[in-house]
Formats: C-alpha cells, structure tokens, sequence
C-alpha cells in the first residue's frame, strides 16, 4: 500500500471516527491497566472486522458519528479492505494525550509495506470515544535518567506477602508505561492474579479483588517521611485524579532513598510522621484511592520525600522467588509471579 493510500486511509478514519470524548473523562475515571486490557480488546475487533461486540461498547457521540451499525461496520469493512489482514503485533501501550489515554498497537498488515498503528480513544467508562489507524511512528522514549546504573544502598524486600503479578514494571515503556516519566521511571503496579483473573465475579465489588485489604509492608527499615489515609476507596472503574497516590506513605531509609507506597485502603494506615518502621512492617492495607479503577499497589523508590519531585530509583528486592525461581536479588518486570522468600 502506497504512502498516498495511507494518507487517504487515516483521513477517511478520522473523518468516520473522530476523537470526540471530552478532555478530562478518560483520564480520570480509567486507569492505564483498565486501558490496555479495553483498547487490545477493541483493537482486536477493528482488525478482525467484528462490528456486532464493538458497536455496544462506542460512546453515544461515536455512535451518532457513523449513525447506525451498518456504518460501523463498513468503516471495519474499508480498513481490512486497504490494510489485509493483521500478521502479527509488534508492540502495544497506552499513551496519555490531551488528558485521555489512547492505547495504540503498533501492527504489520498483510497489504501494508510498513507498520500501522491501531489506536483506540476511551473515555471515563471504558467506552471508545475515538479510533484511528497511522503509520506507525517510533514508540515514545523512557527518560534518560542519570541513575540507569544505580544500585540502591537500602536492601528492599517484596512490600507484600503471599504471590503476586507485575502488571506494569521493567525499564522499557512497553513492559513499563511509568518509564515515560522522571519520578515513576521504574515504578511498579502490583496485583494477586488467580487463573489469570485479578477478581472474582464480575469485579463490580472492591471485595471481588484478590489484593484488596491485602496487607501492604514496608519494604526496608526507615521513618515515616509522609502519609495520608483519609481519602476514600473508588469504586471499581472509578477514579480520583486530583489525588494521584491516594492514600500512601513515604518511607526515608537514608541515603536519599525513598519508597512510596499508593493506593491503600482509608484509615488504615498504621504509623504516623516521624515513626520508625522494620522492614516487613505492615504499613497499611491494599485498597484502591487515587487514580486507580482497580486495587493494586503502587511501588517506587525514588531520590526525594517529595512525590512527583527528583528522580526515580531501580528498587532491588532481595531474597524473592520470580516465576517460581529462586532469586538472591532481582529487579522484576512485567507479567513476573513474584513472591518473597520468607
């Protein structure tokens, strides 16, 4: 396919789907997990020409954008037309754009010489508010920290019990969408997975969640450097955007070292500014406050006291097993089963 018929393509796309969701919806009601898993859902029904389980997750506006079913589906019937089929999937991630998250899959077509992208719009319900599909540019970069080969002086451990999943962690932005920024550069967003499921039922309950009220410990010995507890758990698909981290606290383990931890249930923290913990210390439990849909724990260890001030750290967490491996030290990534040792 020529680089003119590209060209012809993304207008004609635009024009039959544009981008019309509000600015400020996605980004705060739907988090970047609930994102991926919505967009490579939705993507694969743009692929695959499935208009019948696509049509009922568009956003009114969308709706009224391509008038009718039948519209959605000559709009899927007209990209597989000039891009074939979808051999293989080079790459996916949710990208932040205008205060909405987008999640693009970058694609080789059967028809197409070069990659496309296939990006999906949502807006605060999971719904699609927007879809196109381009050539596909260079992924976004991971910042170039100055700490790339730090090694931390605080011996970490795992700040839970029991086995959990890495959904988001490593040190590219495809296995990790904090890479993107200074602070959170090898943040992690941690979960109790169950037949590859995070809940039970239907997840309309925080109680449907494995990890909730889970208990969250403190990764190494230190002070209380800063916390807050008094905000309230979201509602499974909702969100808290003024509040990024929710409930958390900041450990000081010298050194200018500093584990946050996020998201954690109301009034259930356990110390208070200036006390001393242990490491495996339980800290507070795991909810789901802040700009989060989905309980999780929020990890990272970073230079300063200050959230969203100096610059992210690489944690090493000793003593742990990955993937049901043994390991003396490690610095996990995503889809890794980790649990600690002892």
């Amino acid at each position: 396919m020529s680089a003119r018929r590209i060209a012809a393509l993304l207008v004609a796309l635009l024009l039959a789907a544009p981008m019309v969701a509000s600015r400020l919806d996605a980004a705060g009601n739907f988090d970047s997990n609930a994102a991926l898993e919505r967009g490579r859902e939705v993507a694969g029904y743009i692929v695959n020409v499935q208009p019948a389980p696509l049509w009922p997750l568009l956003s009114p506006k969308m709706r009224d954008a391509l008038h009718d079913s039948a519209g959605m589906a000559r709009v899927l019937a007209g990209i597989q037309a000039q891009t074939g089929t979808r051999d293989s999937l080079l790459g996916e991630r949710v990208d932040v754009e205008d205060g909405l998250f987008v999640y693009k899959a970058d694609c080789k077509f059967a028809k197409a010489p070069i990659p496309l992208t296939v990006a999906v719009t949502l807006d605060n319900e999971g719904r699609v508010a927007g879809m196109f599909v381009k050539q596909a540019g260079p992924p976004p970069a991971a910042y170039d920290s100055p700490h790339l080969a730090y090694v931390p002086k605080t011996k970490l451990r795992l700040p839970f019990k029991g086995e959990w999943t890495v959904v988001w962690g490593g040190r590219t932005v495809e296995q990790n969408y904090h890479a993107r920024t200074r602070d959170q550069r090898f943040a992690l967003d941690l979960v109790i997975k169950r037949e590859g499921r995070t809940h039970a039922g239907d997840g309309a309950k925080l109680t449907d969640y494995y990890c909730y009220s889970e208990p969250v410990l403190s990764p190494a010995a230190g002070k209380i450097a800063w916390l807050r507890d008094s905000l309230p758990d979201n509602l499974p698909g909702g969100s808290d955007r003024k509040n990024p981290t929710g409930n958390s606290v900041i450990i000081d383990h010298g050194n200018k070292e500093y584990s946050l931890l996020a998201h954690l249930q109301p009034h259930t923290l356990k110390f208070k500014v200036g006390d001393s913990v242990k490491a495996g210390d339980v800290v507070g439990l795991c909810g789901n406050s802040g700009n989060t849909s989905e309980p999780h724990i929020h990890y990272h260890l970073q230079d300063t006291p200050v959230f969203h001030e100096g610059d992210g750290l690489p944690p090493k967490f000793y003593d742990l097993f990955v993937n049901d491996a043994h390991a003396d030290t490690a610095e996990v990534v995503k889809g890794q089963k980790i649990r600690p040792a002892k």
